[in-house]
């Protein structure tokens, strides 16, 4: 399965799903990982960093909670359901 052209188990986003980690970090954009219609998994780009430095560093990506977004953002961005 592939999320924001990283390549994942479906074992390893359901864990990471279950741990209410919903939120992709990948170089300067963040994405909310969410189900469609047909209950397929996809990555919604929802903010990009406009600034100097990437949200993580190149190569390399995060999945995280609504709390964690928020604070890598830095301002309230996602809310916690």
């Amino acid at each position: 399965m592939r999320l924001a052209n990283i390549e994942f188990t479906p074992d390893e986003i359901a864990l990471a799903m279950s741990e209410g980690k919903n939120f992709l970090a990948k170089g300067r954009t963040l994405y909310a990982i969410c189900r469609n219609c047909q209950g397929t998994l996809h990555a919604r780009p929802i903010y990009n960093e406009r600034g100097v430095l990437p949200l993580v560093a190149r190569g390399r990506f995060v999945l995280m909670t609504s709390r964690q977004a928020n604070k890598i953002v830095g301002f309230e961005l996602t809310v916690e359901l």
